[in-house]
């Protein structure tokens, strides 16, 4: 199962310009009881962050918000991703092949379709 994580909130300067409500996005892969929220830094980086279920309630707290996104991923695949943005990258992740997705609030709105 995977979550798709939505924050307000963003360290990059083109994504404060660009995006409106929400301007960052990361996919978290859940299995058995562990979760990784796997986070975008720059291109060929990501990041695997490991968490727990109670960390996603204060990560809600702080302006982020998940949607719960049923899909199949491979782990080895998201860390070898050449994304240039996160929301390439969560496309990526998620299977996503809409090409007129590129920011994370027109992601938000294909998800919740």
């Amino acid at each position: 199962m995977i979550y798709i994580g939505f924050s307000t909130q963003s360290h990059k300067l083109y994504a404060r310009i660009l995006c409106k409500n929400y301007r960052h996005c990361a996919p978290v892969l859940i299995m058995r009881n562990k979760c990784i929220l796997y986070q975008f830094v720059r291109y060929g980086k990501i990041v695997p962050i490991y968490i727990r279920h109670r960390d996603i309630n204060i990560l809600k707290h702080f302006g982020w918000i998940f949607i719960k996104y049923d899909t199949t991923i491979s782990k080895k695949n998201l860390l070898q991703s050449h994304a240039m943005t996160c929301v390439q990258f969560t496309k990526r992740a998620s299977g996503i092949k809409n090409i007129t997705i590129q920011t994370p609030d027109a992601l938000l709105k294909h998800i919740c379709k």
